[in-house]
Order: structure tokens, then sequence, then C-alpha cells
């Protein structure tokens, strides 16, 4: 399976984007030592990955702040619009 992995720079950071992702059953991933993440485990389908970048992309809108991903062993920054 297929996972996509969203840096987060801090405990609370992690929290949200945990919060907005939260139909997606994620998890909170690392340590105060190594950093934290959120990981989401994509199910087969392109509606499914849509759906959860959508999520992302609402919460990277909402606090105006952009995003790094990980999928596929590929990183990826999800900005917010101007």
């Amino acid at each position: 399976m297929r996972t996509l992995t969203v840096e987060a720079s801090s405990p609370e950071v992690a929290r949200g984007l945990y919060d907005s992702l939260s139909e997606f059953d994620p998890e909170i991933i690392g340590s105060a030592d190594e950093g934290y993440a959120v990981r989401v485990s994509l199910a087969a389908g392109d509606e499914h990955i849509v759906a959860v970048l959508n999520a992302l992309e609402r919460h990277v809108e909402a606090r105006r702040t952009a995003a790094q991903v990980d999928l596929d062993g590929r990183t990826y920054t999800i900005n917010p619009q101007e």
C-alpha cells in the first residue's frame, strides 16, 4: 500500500494535520529528536488520493503555510495560493 507523509515542524502542527486528515485514518509519527510527520495510507484508486490531497490543500490554505509531502520517495511542496 502506498503512503503519503507530511512533515510537521512541531507536535502542534502534526496535531493540526492529523485533525485535517482525520477522515483518512492518519497517524502521527516521529519524536522530538527526529521530527514529526503525519502519515496516511492511500487506498487504491485516484479518487482517494485526490480526496486526501484536497483535504491537505484546505489545511494549507487555512494555515497559509506550505506543506512538504513525500509520496513514493518523491518530495512535493503544497503552497497556499497567492
